[in-house]
């Protein structure tokens, strides 16, 4: 008799967590949350500044030699479309070829000479930032002369 006596308190004892024990795990959780969460958005919006970059690269070495050289001009329209690219690539004027991901827009503008130059900010209400997306799209902000 005793003997099963013992063996229903050893079940009682050993039941489940006690709320202290509960209380320290939602605290923890809650504290990787506040840190990683953040981070998460950064990286995602820094990853759609380099999809950007890499849609509108793509495009820029036949803009470019539409622009200086009247070669591939008729393609350009139509491979723009295909990669939902927008922008206007003329023969012998400067050109723009943006691409608008979901957090970043990247746009390059090709000059009449072919050179190139890019610029990466973000999309407006997407919670991204301009420093992330140059970031990602390995775009340096132009310099800005201080007004005196």
């Amino acid at each position: 008799m005793k003997g099963i006596n013992l063996k229903n308190r050893l079940n009682k004892k050993a039941q489940g967590f006690t709320l202290i024990e509960l209380m320290i795990v939602v605290a923890i959780i809650g504290i990787l949350a506040a840190i990683a969460l953040p981070a998460y958005k950064d990286y995602v919006t820094t990853a759609s500044g380099g999809a950007s970059m890499k849609a509108v690269s793509s495009m820029t070495s036949t803009a470019a030699a539409c622009v200086t050289s009247d070669i591939a001009c008729a393609s350009v329209k139509t491979n723009m479309d295909a990669m939902k690219l927008t922008g206007l690539v003329e023969f012998n004027k400067e050109s723009t070829v943006v691409y608008t991901g979901d957090q970043c827009m990247v746009t390059a503008t090709i000059a009449a000479t072919g050179a190139v130059s890019y610029a990466a900010t973000a999309v407006t209400g997407s919670g991204g930032t301009d420093e992330l997306c140059q970031e990602g799209a390995g775009v340096t902000p132009a310099a800005v002369t201080p007004t005196p």
